[in-house]
């Protein structure tokens, strides 16, 4: 059986693989907890199995993620102020944005009870299906951040935070579950707004058909969707597709060719939306992909 710290070790290397730059993290002596703040890679493929729970804080940028195994199904969006927790497990294949995340890392079995109740994964399972928009949950994990800055990751206060955050991700995922059902239209429609634009990245999608899709006016739909994402559906719209045309470019397809797979039939309307949003001509992308060795 591994030692925490050796656990420490993989996981630690884990995010400096993923992480852009400089970075805090801060383990326990044990290795149990790690407290990492980053800013990280797009990632796509499949994770690895690690004996750690995880919390996550999106601290800046964000976009879709989704990620499966034989125990949980996320299809959701990142955005700043949201949370999310992973629990030990087999590895889950899918993706994640690129962003900002405060990360806490740690051995499930040494949170303390709260409120007089004793949090354990099955209690937890159902959390990790979806993303948190909770001001109390992302300011205590800030403040044990903090915390470990100051004192380490091994303090009471640390150890009592970590449980309070637990049970309000609980507490309000048993809220959601009894909501009614228009109650839950928001994240329906998120869930197939967003299969759907993964599907049709290469096609001409206007906000209108996404909006009939769900059976609901454009004006509605672009109000509902902002209010779930934090991005208007063209904006997000956009991102999806730069971040696809960037993987293409790297796969050395020509530019002519990227803009018609991410839904553009004028080649130099890409380009332009592709300098807007990157910063960079798609060709100079591309030349630089190549100079780096990525093609």
């Amino acid at each position: 059986m591994q030692s925490w710290s050796s656990h420490r070790d993989t996981l630690v290397n884990r995010f400096r693989a993923l992480s852009i730059g400089s970075d805090v993290t801060i383990s326990n002596p044990t290795g149990s907890v790690i407290v990492s703040h980053t800013s990280i890679k797009r990632f796509e493929g499949e994770g690895q199995a690690l004996p750690y729970a995880v919390l996550g804080l999106c601290t800046g940028g964000g976009g879709a993620t989704f990620k499966e195994n034989e125990e949980v199904r996320l299809n959701d969006v990142w955005a700043p102020g949201k949370v999310g927790l992973a629990l030990p497990g087999p590895a889950a294949k899918g993706f994640t944005p690129a962003m900002d995340m405060l990360v806490i890392a740690f051995d499930l079995n040494d949170v303390p009870a709260c409120h007089g109740r004793q949090l354990l994964k099955d209690d937890l399972m159902a959390v990790q299906s979806q993303l948190f928009d909770d001001e109390l949950a992302s300011s205590v994990l800030v403040a044990l951040l903090r915390d470990a800055e100051a004192h380490g990751s091994s303090s009471a206060f640390f150890d009592h935070g970590l449980s309070l955050v637990l049970h309000r991700l609980a507490m309000l995922r048993e809220v959601d579950a009894r909501a009614p059902k228009n109650e839950r239209q928001g994240t329906n429609l998120l869930t197939s707004t967003l299969e759907l634009i993964e599907a049709r990245l290469d096609d001409d999608l206007r906000v209108k058909e996404l909006a009939a899709a769900q059976g609901v006016e454009p004006r509605t739909f672009t109000r509902m969707f902002k209010r779930e994402t934090g991005y208007t559906p063209y904006r997000y719209l956009t991102s999806r597709r730069m971040v696809r045309a960037k993987a293409l470019l790297n796969a050395d397809m020509s530019v002519t060719e990227t803009a018609v797979a991410v839904g553009y039939a004028n080649p130099a309307k890409f380009a332009a939306a592709f300098r807007r949003w990157v910063g960079v001509a798609p060709s100079d992308w591309k030349s630089g992909a190549r100079r780096d060795g990525m093609i």
